[in-house]
């Protein structure tokens, strides 16, 4: 289910000043529209040079940071039981930072795609990226895709595009 902080923190980004995809579980579930699988965490892509404006928004918000950075290629903030993972990404050509820069993405990886809820307009990755997202990352690491990857691709694979 669509977690409860998925539109307080998308919010604080972007009135940071943030510009921020909604990655993963809770980007499926807005997409698909339904419940797709329980998360425990949110993901987002961030500009890189938007990196430290994004961590200082989180702490605003009574985040922590917990482990990674943003050099590294993802770095993670913790509220009590809430984890948000923020993955720096540079535009052109679309690129992770660290040890994530050798997955190589499609130049239109990041072509904005908007889904509204509660009114609130979220930007995230098109179905398509999403599913070149799950593949890449599986491939990259050289892993089966895991039970809630399969859940998030069924769901991918019920939307057009």
């Amino acid at each position: 289910m669509l977690l409860e902080s998925t539109l307080p923190v998308y919010w604080a980004l972007s009135e940071a000043g943030v510009t921020a995809w909604l990655i993963e579980g809770n980007a499926i579930e807005l997409l698909a529209r339904r419940h797709v699988r329980d998360h425990d965490d949110l993901d987002f892509l961030i500009p890189a040079a938007q990196g430290r404006q994004a961590g200082a928004a989180l702490e605003q918000q009574g985040f922590l940071h917990a482990h990674g950075s943003l050099e590294a290629g993802t770095v993670f903030y913790r509220r009590e039981d809430l984890l948000v993972d923020l993955v720096p990404v540079q535009a052109d050509p679309p690129r992770m930072l660290g040890e994530l820069s050798r997955m190589n993405w499609p130049g239109h990886f990041l072509d904005e795609w908007w889904v509204e809820v509660r009114g609130v307009r979220v930007r995230t990755l098109s179905p398509a990226m999403h599913r070149v997202m799950k593949d890449t990352v599986s491939a990259y690491y050289g892993v089966e895709l895991r039970e809630k990857d399969r859940l998030d691709l069924a769901a991918l694979a019920t939307l057009d595009t």
